[in-house]
């Protein structure tokens, strides 16, 4: 992904908000400096759980 506007931010929050109401966690892994800069700006960065590698997120779990 080499851009994402308010379109896909409100896609990637919405996919949260159905994770969160299953109990079920959403992880952003690899996501490209771009998108990385949107989710800081726009502090989504506080709700979603961005990783560096597939790796780091494969571990994680809800709470």
């Amino acid at each position: 992904m080499s851009f994402c506007d308010s379109a896909g931010l409100n896609v990637l929050l919405g996919a949260w908000r159905l994770a969160d109401a299953v109990r079920a966690v959403l992880v952003q892994a690899c996501a490209p400096e771009p998108l990385l800069q949107t989710l800081e700006m726009t502090g989504a960065d506080q709700v979603l759980r961005v990783y560096d590698t597939v790796t780091d997120a494969e571990g994680v779990s809800g709470g």
